[in-house]
């Protein structure tokens, strides 16, 4: 093949999920977000009528309020002429932020959000540490907070869901949901078996081996 004899080209495409891919060297979900988004395509070239690479390069020009990422877990394999099932561990975060992720445009209007959550976060850490929150201080941060921010500009999400797949075949197999309550409180849908949990239970969804493995994960905006 040919690689970079082609002039680059740009086009916007709406998504509904983001990709983590799972190659050999992609043992957490950023990892495998950061390969979909920097990759190389080989293809045929109408100008150059020969087969060239092209590397691709992603960026996120709009955030949503909710942001699903897909586990890339099921491929065709072409001899046997199955759907196979990639058993890889791959670690999420109950804290993920795609900034980097994103265009400079978009990355210049998530900046105001950003210090702000920021500092919501350390004066909470703060207080939290000292135990000496009284009324006339909580008055006093009311009364200076800001206007409230448009949903999804903060760039830093919450996982707040994640349904999984349990077995190794792709065709089969037991799906379950899990669902982030209050706090560190999880509950677990089972079909028609509910139980709690807590966020150590769920960071083990990440697979390596016949337990629950994370297929979809999805994330909630943090704002101010």
């Amino acid at each position: 093949g040919v690689e970079g004899a082609e002039g680059s080209k740009a086009r916007a495409d709406r998504v509904k999920l983001l990709k983590c891919h799972i190659s050999a060297g992609v043992s957490h979900l950023e990892q495998g977000l950061r390969e979909g988004f920097e990759e190389k395509i080989e293809k045929h070239s109408e100008e150059l009528g020969a087969t060239a690479v092209f590397e691709r390069t992603s960026r996120i020009s709009r955030l949503p309020p909710y942001l699903g990422v897909q586990f890339m877990r099921f491929f065709w394999k072409p001899a046997e002429k199955v759907k196979a099932k990639i058993l890889r561990q791959v670690n999420f975060p109950l804290n993920l932020d795609v900034y980097d992720l994103c265009e400079d445009e978009l990355k210049e209007r998530l900046k105001p959000a950003r210090a702000a959550l920021k500092e919501k976060e350390d004066k909470a850490v703060a207080e939290a540490a000292t135990k000496a929150i009284v009324d006339e201080s909580k008055m006093e941060v009311s009364a200076a907070e800001p206007a409230p921010l448009e949903e999804g500009l903060s760039g830093m999400y919450e996982l707040v869901a994640v349904l999984t797949h349990r077995g190794r075949a792709a065709d089969s197999g037991h799906y379950v949901g899990w669902v982030k309550e209050k706090g560190d409180r999880w509950i677990k849908f089972d079909d028609d078996k509910v139980s709690f949990c807590v966020s150590e239970d769920v960071k083990k969804l990440s697979g390596g081996g016949d337990w629950h493995t994370a297929y979809i994960c999805l994330y909630r905006t943090k704002n101010p």
